[in-house]
């Protein structure tokens, strides 16, 4: 017997119940940056280097970034999961996760040039490969929206 894959009672049903719970668990993560900073690194506020800030600032842009990313992921899945998956709307929030993506990917190759650290490069090459992909998953999805659309008109 085979695992239910889509619907709400199905894998997708649990993946969006999961990106719920990954965007409060994200959003209180964001929240408490300017204690949690200065707890995991050991630097201070206004310490030397001004690490602390540093640390602050690519971990709030990251937090804000990925909490939009999994709002449009959590949409994207409602539309799987009520049978709009060959929508407009599933196009667009392809294309808006890539355009998050993509932002993200350039606030780290900016930002590795204030904290030079090597997860940085690799976040950068993540994100920039992620979100080109997520531009062409888009596009055939909108091809697919656009055979469902005509073939529609002809029933």
């Amino acid at each position: 017997h085979r695992m239910k894959l889509v619907g709400k009672r199905g894998l997708s049903g649990l993946v969006e119940i999961a990106l719920y719970a990954l965007m409060v668990v994200a959003f209180g993560l964001t929240i408490t940056l300017p204690w949690s900073v200065a707890a995991v690194t050991h630097h201070q506020p206004g310490g030397a280097g001004w690490w602390y800030e540093k640390y602050l600032a690519v971990l709030l842009v990251s937090g804000v970034l990925s909490e939009c990313i999994l709002w449009q992921a959590r949409g994207l899945m409602h539309n799987v999961n009520t049978g709009k998956a060959f929508s407009r709307n599933t196009v667009r929030r392809l294309r808006t996760i890539g355009w998050f993506c993509l932002a993200l990917a350039l606030f780290y190759f900016v930002a590795v040039f204030i904290v030079t650290r090597f997860f940085m490069v690799v976040v950068f090459v993540a994100f920039s490969v992620v979100g080109t992909i997520l531009f062409v998953f888009a596009e055939l999805f909108l091809q697919a929206v656009r055979y469902k659309e005509e073939n529609d008109m002809t029933i």
